[in-house]
């Protein structure tokens, strides 16, 4: 059975799991799919914020907010949605400070997704 300490409050894999009628296999499968799709999304965020191109800032934010929603990653889907309506109104100071936050939060799901898989 996969188990994740819950004490960084990062994701929740019970939940996950409840989502996906316990199969595990699945969930790992999601995991494989988040590592290889996630850094990149991030990368194309950070340079489309470079860029001021704020529509494809919030797209990638939503997309980043979507992966994570399945393991109920309540840190980083905040920030991925914070990220979002921010890059909507161009709102350039407030994303200047969320992208930091957003990539702390992305190496502990990482981290996290890594022990389980």
């Amino acid at each position: 059975m996969i188990s994740i300490s819950k004490s960084h409050a990062v994701m929740d894999c019970d939940i996950a799991l409840r989502r996906l009628d316990g199969n595990e296999t699945l969930l790992k499968t999601l995991i494989g799919f988040f590592l290889e799709d996630a850094p990149t999304l991030l990368l194309e965020l950070k340079q489309a914020m470079d860029a001021e191109d704020w529509s494809v800032v919030a797209l990638k934010a939503h997309s980043l907010k979507g992966l994570s929603s399945t393991f109920e990653a309540i840190p980083f889907m905040q920030l991925a949605a914070t990220i979002e309506s921010q890059a909507s109104v161009a709102d350039q100071v407030s994303l200047v400070e969320a992208i930091p936050q957003l990539q702390f939060e992305f190496e502990r799901l990482i981290n996290d997704l890594k022990s389980v898989v």
